[in-house]
């Protein structure tokens, strides 16, 4: 007889033992990504100037600006332009409920979605033309927030299962009977008047700021007193006059006749006339000058250029200052720019 074959052995599970401290991983990513946009949110809610057509961080001048480089130029055009004010309301409702959703666990992995595709439309409108690509923010934004959704929250520090229980959402049919309707009622209302606060904190510098100016005696505009030096042949292409650019705040916008670029001619206190490239030099939005600051200050993100010094930067993220243009005054007192 043949020997008996032995009977294969079935292998052996091999179990895995994950790191415990993988699950809590997460928790600096969440918190940074929470904490980053609940503060981009109220930065916006506390900006008086950030749904004021006129004022340099208007959302429809920054919209505006993304225009002209942006590859989705048309979205913008099509969807976020006609209203303004909607989208940037629409802007900071989602910032505050992706950040808050994020920090407390809340439906982690749909706002870490949220928050990729917002940081996502931001790269390609605000770091678009950032060069070279990685010293663009949102574009690492993104990656974060992908890194997240991917990963959820592992459920550590997460107020989602409790809140399930306490507005009775929960699957769990002895959590279910004792739901108490009143505590929905109560976590309800809690989030309304933390709306209203926040809404409330929004305003309130918006109505002392008013207050304040209507009590004050608005100071007369301080004016050029020396005469710009004038030139019996100037060259280059006329832009405009001294009677125009002094009735626009003492700035004149024009297109440079060298590169087709926006230009911007400011007269400074002495009366002489500059121009700059009207170009930022963080990520291309268009400046404009502030009289009562007399800065050319950028509405995208907040860079700050003095023209009295050849255009410095003063403030914010721009690396270099504005590129200078040639301008040159006539006899007649028109403006040339080249």
């Amino acid at each position: 007889m043949p020997p008996k074959q032995a009977k294969p052995t079935k292998p052996e599970k091999v179990r895995v033992v994950a790191d415990p401290w993988l699950v809590y991983a997460t928790v600096p990513l969440r918190l940074f990504l929470g904490l980053t946009f609940v503060y981009a949110a109220l930065q916006k809610v506390f900006d008086p100037g950030f749904l004021k057509p006129g004022a340099p961080t208007y959302i429809g001048t920054q919209l505006q600006a993304y225009t002209l480089h942006s590859p989705i130029a048309f979205l913008i055009t099509a969807f976020a332009l006609p209203a303004p004010a909607v989208t940037g309301v629409g802007v900071i409702a989602a910032e505050l409920a992706i950040g808050a959703g994020t920090l407390l666990g809340i439906g982690t992995r749909l706002a870490a979605a949220g928050g990729a595709l917002i940081n996502l439309v931001f790269l390609l409108t605000a770091s678009w033309s950032v060069q070279p690509y990685f010293l663009g923010s949102d574009g690492i934004y993104a990656v974060a927030w992908i890194t997240l959704a991917m990963v959820g929250d592992q459920g550590v520090l997460t107020a989602g299962p409790y809140l399930a229980r306490e507005l009775g959402l929960t699957a769990d049919s002895r959590a279910r009977a004792a739901y108490d309707p009143g505590r929905r009622r109560l976590l309800i209302e809690l989030g309304a008047a933390a709306v209203g606060v926040v809404w409330i904190l929004s305003v309130l510098p918006r109505v002392t700021r008013g207050a304040t100016q209507a009590v004050e005696t608005p100071s007369p505009t301080e004016t050029p007193s020396a005469s710009p030096p004038a030139v019996a042949s100037p060259t280059g292409t006329r832009i405009g006059d001294l009677a125009t650019l002094k009735s626009r705040g003492g700035s004149l916008s024009f297109t440079d006749p060298a590169t087709g670029d926006p230009g911007l001619a400011v007269q400074l206190a002495d009366g002489s006339v500059v121009g700059f490239d009207a170009v930022c030099t963080h990520a291309g939005c268009p400046v404009d000058y502030q009289p009562d600051a007399r800065l050319i200050v950028c509405p995208c993100h907040g860079a700050e250029f003095d023209p009295a010094r050849n255009a410095a930067v003063v403030a914010g993220p721009a690396p270099t200052p504005l590129t200078p243009i040639k301008v040159q005054v006539g006899t007649d007192g028109s403006v040339y720019a080249g």
